[in-house]
């Protein structure tokens, strides 16, 4: 026998869910929405373009009842349709000499050291290789620590240099497997804004290879810097004349293994900074390196110089 009592308040309970949930509210994006926009920033030639809003490319289309807008993903600076708001910094025109560091082939390790890295300075620039162990994650965890990601890409040397197969850039490749190879790096490591060379003696005098991937670094939007390991390397030329904003490498700072080598290698390059306004070093994911940078990089940032990230060297022309 079904009590009145008990009807009567399934009822109420019934309109008064109805009514709330006719009662207007917050607008809130249906659960699984990609987002509109998102923050992102590039770097061309010498200037930082900091955006705060990037429009995802169309079909962005007005929700309608309730669904999703739909979205394309494509890569690349083709995803930005419209900048909403942006503000762009000429770093060029900052006080001071301008000391850069790059710290390359992370994505081997994960342990002490390489957190060590991650802690520092932000403004250190972190060089992961595709395709390893810790690749991904490492490059992750630099990202939101705020340091600027280049891909440590894979090119063939003079000599014999193993590891790394499946993405080296060899001077036997097609430009279409080259273009593959470099598209297949830069979607494993989003986070990338920059290339710069693992090894690649041998490629790096090569114009028709770096041609390649000049073509689709530009189409990406990313930069490059070349290591250096070639007196002959054709990369910065090469990359500015197809429009890809290009730097090269100074000074190794870790050539020999040593705390006391790397600092006075640290030393000399803020005088080679003063020397010609800013200065690129190099160096690896080593313990003497991680214990050098902790010890000097606290007394680096003065009134005549500047620790700066790789995008503010970069340029088009020389």
């Amino acid at each position: 026998m079904i009590n009145p009592q008990k009807s009567v308040c399934w009822a109420l309970a019934v309109i008064i869910v109805i009514v709330l949930s006719q009662r207007p509210g917050p607008a809130l994006a249906a659960p699984g929405c990609p987002p509109d926009s998102y923050p992102a920033f590039r770097s061309v030639g010498g200037r930082r373009f900091d955006i705060s809003t990037v429009t995802l490319l169309s079909g962005r289309l007005s929700d309608r009842g309730g669904r999703c807008a739909t979205h394309k993903h494509v890569s690349g600076l083709e995803q930005v349709v419209a900048l909403e708001s942006a503000a762009t910094t000429d770093l060029f025109q900052s006080a001071g000499a301008a000391v850069v560091i790059v710290i390359d082939d992370f994505g081997y390790r994960n342990d002490w050291v390489v957190e060590g890295f991650i802690k520092l300075d932000p403004a250190v620039t972190l060089a992961v290789i595709p395709g390893r162990q810790f690749s991904a994650g490492t490059a992750a965890r630099a990202h939101e620590h705020g340091h600027e990601v280049l891909l440590h890409m894979p090119m063939q040397a003079l000599g014999p240099a193993p590891g790394e197969v499946e993405y080296r850039l060899t001077t036997a490749m097609s430009a279409t497997e080259i273009k593959q190879r470099v598209r297949r790096a830069i979607s494993e490591m989003p986070q990338a804004v920059g290339m710069n060379n693992h090894q690649g003696s041998a490629a790096t005098g090569d114009a028709r290879v770096i041609g390649a991937v000049a073509d689709e670094l530009h189409q990406q939007g990313l930069f490059f810097l070349d290591s250096v390991t070639s007196a002959e390397s054709v990369a910065v030329s090469t990359m500015r004349a197809g429009g890809v904003a290009a730097a090269r490498r100074d000074l190794f700072l870790d050539h020999i293994d040593d705390f006391e080598y790397v600092l006075a290698q640290l030393h000399r390059l803020v005088e080679m900074a003063h020397e010609h306004g800013y200065a690129v070093g190099i160096g690896h994911v080593r313990p003497n390196t991680l214990l050098a940078l902790q010890q000097a990089l606290p007394h680096m940032k003065t009134s005549s110089q500047r620790l700066a990230p790789l995008s503010s060297v970069v340029r088009l022309t020389p």
